[in-house]
């Protein structure tokens, strides 16, 4: 007899009324959304069963409407987008409607600061900021341990490797700020480019992520601790 653990049925929802799936002709105000084959792909990495729902428009019902056939159907949901403060992000107040607990919102990371969790019945909610970077970090520092922890794993950080700074990082804010950095097979670390959390591009020439604490300067020289992904 072998002991196995249930792969977790995920739901997988992106919010926003501007958004339009990759292919289709763009109207002004709207943008190709690429957070759910991002994630989808991240999840099943993890054992996940994957079930992609339709986007979702800023609409207090649509949200809640989606919220509820996704809880209905499977044990965890991730969301992408509509978790902030704005006045069309619904996740949260949705979610309350649903008689869910909010068990926290917000993380001091950077990117990634507007991160909700929440549990309704026993299931899961995991409610990703919009922009693509700081959902990508925030998948794999925060949902990424519970999808592995689920299934039974021990250990569920990613794996690190030790580097040497080939240039400076620099960070003047008050939220530990992962970085998106190359690793060069040599050891030697660089900034994969610009670290605005929409920018698609420097994480597409990243490899892992540097974890620079707050208000500090990591000179050019420095060993850091690369996480790898």
């Amino acid at each position: 007899k072998v002991r196995v653990s249930k792969r977790p049925r995920v739901a997988l929802l992106a919010t926003g009324s501007e958004l339009r799936p990759p292919g289709r002709t763009l109207a002004p105000g709207q943008i190709f959304e690429s957070n759910r084959p991002m994630l989808a792909a991240l999840l099943a990495e993890c054992g996940a069963e994957v079930r992609a729902f339709p986007l979702v428009p800023d609409s207090l019902a649509r949200t809640r409407g989606a919220l509820q056939r996704a809880f209905a159907e499977c044990d965890i949901v991730v969301t992408t987008g509509g978790a902030s403060v704005g006045k069309l992000d619904f996740v949260k107040a949705a979610f309350a409607e649903l008689g869910g607990n909010q068990e926290f919102w917000r993380v001091a990371i950077k990117p990634g600061k507007p991160f909700v969790f929440g549990t309704l019945a026993g299931k899961f909610l995991f409610g990703l900021p919009g922009n693509p970077v700081s959902a990508f970090v925030t998948f794999l520092l925060l949902v990424r341990p519970a999808l592995l922890r689920w299934q039974g794993a021990t250990e569920t950080n990613l794996p690190a490797q030790p580097g040497t700074l080939a240039e400076p990082l620099v960070n003047r804010g008050d939220r530990r700020h992962f970085v998106r950095v190359c690793v060069e097979a040599d050891g030697r670390v660089h900034s994969a480019g610009a670290q605005a959390s929409h920018m698609l591009h420097s994480l597409a020439h990243a490899n892992g992520l540097v974890d620079v604490p707050p208000e500090t300067t990591l000179a050019a020289g420095a060993p850091v601790r690369v996480l790898r992904f």
